[in-house]
């Protein structure tokens, strides 16, 4: 296997992750959990807060979304990791962490992952040209920025629970993640909430990651440990470790723009949602009739026509200039 192709995975990383509600009872129990789960990083949906600020643990530092209303926040072992760093975030960071994580070996970061609570923002359900979660607008930038997301989406759609129909936005992310090329890493129909109110079971915590650039397995929810309406979930995260710097694109000038209509919904823009829909529809089209193109450190992704004849010019000059002496 050649350098350029040859691929090795580090050694998985442990996750747990649940939204605690903002109690600090469940909190604290969520701790056994951890201890018996071993895991190196914990994912908190609305954490309890004293004076803005979540619980801190020994061993795990913490990276809260946000010093005012945070409502999410992660830990990370220390022993696991060398370092750890908060990355850019899009508006209305208070919903979302972003966190970079470094291995002890190198200062080289191994893993990105978003951990987010896309908090009910509207009650309206009726219209479907208003966003009814906070992030509703957002998937398309924590998708660029992260290898893993991960969190309580508050979305209910037939890909993750093939019992239930679409809330409202849900085919937003799902059309997200897909054009994005994410996988869901969460087991179809298995249930992530309870509902206190008695209200019907569903699956709103889901995990979705790059599989460029990690791999999650293991995922399954843990209902023996659960004291509160969600239920822990644990994964697996292995990054990929490149031997080069290697990645993928897509090679535009090949595109098959012939067969992009077929493709294309054909649906009335109505409202807001219908434009968001049709809008992934069209990326996602054009990425699939878009053959890969593979980049390398050798290749030169700006290099253009100008540069190619400024490149002629100046071999020229120097061969005259050579022959003149």
């Amino acid at each position: 296997m050649s350098a350029a192709t040859r691929q090795e995975r580090r050694p998985p990383v442990p996750v747990l992750q649940c939204n605690t509600g903002k109690s600090p009872t469940i909190f604290k129990e969520l701790l056994q959990t951890l201890a018996e789960t071993n895991a190196n990083v914990l994912l908190i949906q609305e954490p309890p807060l004293s004076n803005n600020t979540p619980p801190h643990l020994e061993d795990f530092p913490c990276f809260p979304s946000s010093h005012n209303k945070c409502r999410a926040t992660t830990y990370f072992r220390k022993k696991a990791f060398k370092s750890a760093a908060i990355i850019s975030k899009p508006h209305r960071d208070y919903l979302i962490t972003f966190l970079t994580l470094y291995s002890t070996e190198r200062k080289k970061p191994i893993l990105k992952i978003a951990n987010v609570y896309n908090a009910l923002e509207n009650r309206n359900w009726r219209s479907a040209d208003t966003p009814t979660h906070s992030l509703d607008l957002l998937f398309h930038d924590i998708f660029a920025i992260a290898d893993v997301v991960s969190g309580d989406m508050n979305k209910h759609h037939p890909l993750w629970n093939p019992d239930t129909s679409p809330s409202p936005w849900a085919q937003n992310l799902a059309d997200v993640s897909e054009g994005a090329q994410y996988n869901l890493a969460n087991n179809p129909g298995e249930i992530t909430l309870y509902p206190a109110n008695g209200n019907t079971p569903s699956v709103i915590d889901l995990t979705f990651y790059n599989p460029t650039k990690t791999t999650t397995t293991l995922w399954q929810t843990r209902p023996d440990y659960r004291s509160t309406d969600h239920v822990p979930i644990t994964f697996n995260i292995s990054p990929s470790l490149s031997s080069t710097r290697k990645y993928s694109g897509y090679n535009w000038t090949k595109t098959r723009w012939h067969e992009i209509p077929a493709l294309l919904p054909t649906n009335p823009i109505n409202c807001e949602e219908d434009f968001n829909h049709s809008y992934h529809s069209i990326v996602t089209a054009i990425q699939k009739c878009s053959p890969t193109r593979r980049v390398t450190k050798w290749s030169r992704p700006w290099w253009n026509p100008d540069l190619a004849e400024m490149q002629r010019i100046k071999n020229s000059t120097f061969r005259d200039l050579r022959a003149g002496k």
